[in-house]
Parts: C-alpha cells; structure tokens; sequence
C-alpha cells in the first residue's frame, strides 16, 4: 500500500468515527410522561394527549427533532429522566432540589398550587396558616406535597391522586393539596365535587426536564421553538381547547 493510500485509509476511518457520534446524536429523544390530566393522558388511538403534551410534541416538530414518547409511573419516569442520556421528563415542575439535576427548557405553563375542601371537610380553616394540624391529601412524588411536608403541614400520601379525590368526598382526609388545572380537572372527569378552594399557597411553572448531557444544540432549538409558539398563538390556543379552572 502506498503511504497516500494508507493516509486516505487513515482519514475515512476518522471521518467514519467522528461519524459515530452524530448518528448517536441522530437517535430519538425518549419522552417520558406520567397521566396527569389534563396536562398529560392517554387518546383513544394508543398515543398521548393533553394541554403539556401537545406543547411538548409541537416544540419537537419544530424544532426537527425525532422523539417517541411513552406513559410511566411518575416515579419511574423520574428516574430514568436522571440514568438515561436520551430522556427527558415531562411536565415537571422547576423547584430548588431538582434544579441541577435537569437541563430545563420552558416554561410550557404556570400552574398555581392550592389546598381544597370537600362536603365533609371541616369549616373553619381558611387560609394556610390555620390548615395545621389538619390531614391533607398529597400524591406520592408530587413537588405539591413535598412544598407541604417542607414546611411541617401533615401530609396523607397515596401513589394514585384520584384516592385523594375519593377520600376528601368520604371524609376520610380533611383537605387535598394539588395544582388548579389538574384538580378541577379531576373533579369533573370523575363526577366527584363540588371543590371549594381554600387557600393557594404558590405558583409553579412546569417545564420539559431533560437530562444533564443534553446536547447544548438541541436545547436552544427547543427553546426557540418554544418562543416561535407563543408569539404565534399556539400556546394559547391548546389551552383554550382544554379545561381552565374556574
């Protein structure tokens, strides 16, 4: 062999290695999302729907970039969000503990956090500071009951937030924290109400949490994406198609 052929042999198995990483790159992000109406829940043809999905799925398609997307338990879906350089997590509220655990791209929604009463609740409380002492619903994994449990309130957990719902019409827990949308959302998908809101004790905004090796490249046209869809509308127009909290 030559030595300009060994040097041309040399240089296409460099350009076919530098090649590796960008086909890599080229995979699919792996959305992952939990069914939380009406952010996020499955259609009736075996895909996602919801007012963050939409928006999620509608960045990605603008921004060129392929994406399968899938249902999990919250705090599966968490996790692999933090293991698996593919993934990103959806719709994920921003707070202190998880800030360095994502790269963030949003925000997709405010979402305002408040305590509720049902019929048997007890009367008095009404406002946060008198709710002490008092058994709240919280959902296990949920940054609305981990606010709570921070600042002492006395939490009632349970793995699936419709249990929430069930106990406070029962009387078995006094009140249930939860975000606006999804608890009169709720209320209403399962015929159970009506909800009186007591208190709102913080506004969140949730955002599309993606693993910390996230190419620097893909979260600015994410981001940009994301911008093009508020000054043309479309943000505003999902959420006009679905359920706004009274």
């Amino acid at each position: 062999m030559t030595s300009v052929a060994a040097w041309l042999k040399t240089m296409v198995a460099a350009a076919l290695a530098l090649a590796c990483p960008a086909s890599a790159a080229a995979e699919p992000v792996w959305l992952l999302t939990e069914n939380d109406a009406p952010f996020n829940l499955p259609d009736k043809r075996g895909g996602v729907t919801g007012i963050i999905s939409e928006m999620v799925m509608e960045m990605f398609r603008r921004a060129g970039i392929a994406y399968r997307i899938d249902l999990l338990p919250w705090a599966r879906a968490y996790q692999l969000a933090q293991t698996d350089p593919r993934a990103c997590l959806f719709a994920t509220t921003r707070t202190a503990e998880r800030e360095k655990r994502f790269v963030w791209i949003g925000p997709l929604l405010q979402n305002d956090w408040a305590v509720f009463a049902g019929p048997r609740s007890p009367a008095g409380p009404q406002d946060m500071a008198s709710l002490r002492g008092y058994a709240i619903g919280g959902y296990r994994g949920d940054a609305v009951a981990q606010y709570l449990i921070d600042r002492g309130y006395k939490l009632d957990i349970v793995s699936d937030d419709v249990l929430n719902l069930r106990k406070l019409q029962a009387g078995h827990i006094d009140f249930w924290a939860s975000g606006v949308y999804h608890a009169h959302y709720l209320a209403e998908h399962e015929h159970l109400g009506p909800l009186r809101q007591v208190a709102v004790f913080s506004t969140s905004y949730l955002y599309l949490a993606c693993h910390p090796q996230t190419p620097f490249r893909r979260v600015s046209r994410l981001n940009a994406a994301l911008e093009a869809m508020r000054n043309d509308g479309f943000m505003d127009s999902v959420k006009k198609r679905y359920l706004d909290p009274p």
